[in-house]
């Protein structure tokens, strides 16, 4: 075991393995031996065969700290979150000072959205461990994902007196920045966590995010020659193929830019599954369960709280902007992209649900529908305590506009719609944190996706005519003020002049247009597609 375990850390995998299969026909029950070949077999591509061996130590030793964490880790990275999640508060349990199991417990509760448990953990590790600056971030960036962003930056100040020169806190401080409106303040972030780290390629991307580049300049240099250094297809690579997409779009080379965007979506595509064909049963099953006959059978519930206004649409559409003019309104607190409709939707109409999501909901009573309204008010009153509207700009949500209206009568429905083109162009050109978006990654893929968002949309207004408020981003740039006039009142608010100042607004910006929102009206945007020419003929013959 001794012998597998070096060969195993030094990256012989295929010696490590077959001394582990020996040790195994040795001893079957040999608890470390089933560890770490399943460990061993996990990390090269093999998880479904390595997750028994993996099971069968825990078996074997309950209360070992270090196989439970590891036990999560393959649980995780097999997509079975909530018993990844057990198993980590089983090691954390067991061993409080398990700093791994920690974090490994604190950015799973924070990526499944339960971020009430992750200000828990993080904060009790802060407690033990007032040096360890992973849990200071994580919980810096839980509080942003909470939109807490004041207690972000003040947690980020608090570590960076701590430790002033570590490049991970300062880059993430930077984001941080960046999304409460601190553009020079984010550049400065972004400078200093190079300055410790020059290669730090997430301080390269948030650079170029926040600056202009209005000529080549060293710093543009000196990103060239990092994503020559960084190796192909790394997360380093594809990061810095994004920030000189973008600089080289500033400096209007929209065929560099075009090939650097390209191979940032390229190597981005290699690390993801995506299943386009599931994709599109899941749009034609949403049209198929809330078709006429759903509608004509079924009732809204009789909730009359109009508190939430949600914008829905395809990313990089002009949400963003649509959020920012009617957060503006002293009547509307934005919250930006918000999870708790999914939750709500998910609580009340569970995958298993009899007879399959989303068929099974036509025949489900009504009151399904008003338990899971109130369910979702019930969280947003919770985290948005007295607050007339709440905007609620998750975009993906507009496959559930079926569920909004069943659920929440009252509540308004704002659709943004863009040029096809250049929506796709806008979302290919952006590094998205998440995971929430991947079909974008290829043009193909891409257009297909737009395809199927266009026919749902025309499915909503077909069978909920007057449900949905359509507004067009390339109107409000032609036409900022008439557009905006007419957007609030279709919300039924007063006016006011500040939702023309909507750059001004100090609100946190959690999305990939934090920077362009703190800007006046742009009208450049509306047809820079047509700059990459021939670059965008395969996107442009495939968008219906």
């Amino acid at each position: 075991m001794r012998q597998a375990l070096a060969l195993h850390q030094a990256g012989r995998v295929r010696d490590a393995e077959a001394l582990y299969r020996q040790a195994l026909a040795a001893r079957p029950s040999h608890a470390a031996a089933a560890h770490f070949l399943g460990l061993l077999l996990h990390q090269t591509g093999r998880g479904t065969e390595g997750l028994p061996l993996v099971e069968q130590s825990v078996r074997a030793e309950p209360k070992n700290a270090d196989f439970l964490n590891n036990y999560g880790t393959v649980l995780r990275d097999l997509a079975n979150g909530h018993a990844a999640a057990e198993q980590f508060r089983k090691a954390v349990s067991l061993k409080p000072d398990h700093l791994a199991a920690r974090d490994n417990l604190g950015s799973l509760q924070k990526q499944m959205g339960l971020f009430d448990a992750a200000e828990t953990t993080y904060r009790g590790t802060i407690g033990r461990n007032p040096f360890n600056m992973r849990a200071r971030i994580g919980l810096a960036e839980t509080l942003q994902e909470m939109a807490r962003l004041d207690e972000a930056i003040a947690v980020f100040r608090e570590a960076l007196a701590i430790r002033p020169k570590d490049a991970e806190l300062l880059a993430a401080f930077g984001v941080a920045l960046m999304e409460k409106g601190d553009i020079s303040g984010a550049a400065a972030m972004a400078r200093a966590a190079l300055a410790a780290s020059p290669g730090m390629a997430k301080a390269w991307l948030l650079l170029a995010q926040v600056k202009r580049q209005k000529e080549p300049d060293a710093e543009l240099t000196a990103m060239q020659a990092e994503h020559l250094r960084a190796p192909v297809d790394s997360m380093a690579r594809m990061q810095i193929s994004f920030g000189l997409g973008k600089a080289n779009d500033d400096l209007k080379a929209y065929e560099r830019a075009f090939d650097y965007f390209a191979e940032g979506n390229a190597i981005r595509r290699k690390g993801i599954a995506y299943d386009a064909a599931k994709t599109r049963a899941e749009f034609e099953a949403m049209k198929a369960t809330f078709d006429k006959a759903f509608f004509e059978k079924h009732r809204p519930s009789d909730i009359v709280d109009d508190t939430p206004i949600f914008v829905v649409g395809m990313p990089r559409s002009g949400t963003t902007l649509i959020e920012q003019i009617i957060a503006s309104h002293p009547q509307v607190y934005g919250a930006g992209e918000l999870n708790i409709l999914k939750t709500a939707v998910g609580k009340g109409f569970p995958l298993d649900m009899k007879g399959g999501f989303p068929a099974g909901i036509r025949d489900m009573p009504d009151k399904a529908f008003a338990d899971a309204g109130q369910d979702y008010l019930d969280m947003l009153h919770k985290a948005f305590r007295s607050q007339r509207h709440v905007t609620d700009k998750m975009p993906g949500n507009f496959l559930l506009v079926g569920f909004l209206h069943m659920m929440l009568p009252k509540a308004k429905i704002v659709h943004c719609a863009r040029n096809a083109a250049a929506t796709c162009l806008s979302i290919f050109k952006t590094h998205f944190r998440g995971d929430g978006h991947l079909y974008s990654y290829d043009l193909a893929e891409l257009a297909d996706f737009h395809n199927l968002y266009t026919d749902m949309m025309a499915h909503w207004h077909q069978v909920l005519p007057g449900v949905v408020h359509d507004v067009h981003y390339e109107d409000f740039v032609a036409d900022q003020e008439g557009q905006t006039r007419a957007l609030i009142e279709q919300l039924g608010l007063p006016w006011n002049d500040k939702v023309l100042a909507f750059h001004e607004t100090d609100r946190p910006v959690r999305t990939a247009s934090a920077a362009q929102v703190r800007q006046p009206m742009y009208k450049g945007s509306v047809d820079l597609w047509t700059r990459y020419g021939d670059k965008l003929k395969p996107l442009v013959e495939r968008l219906k």
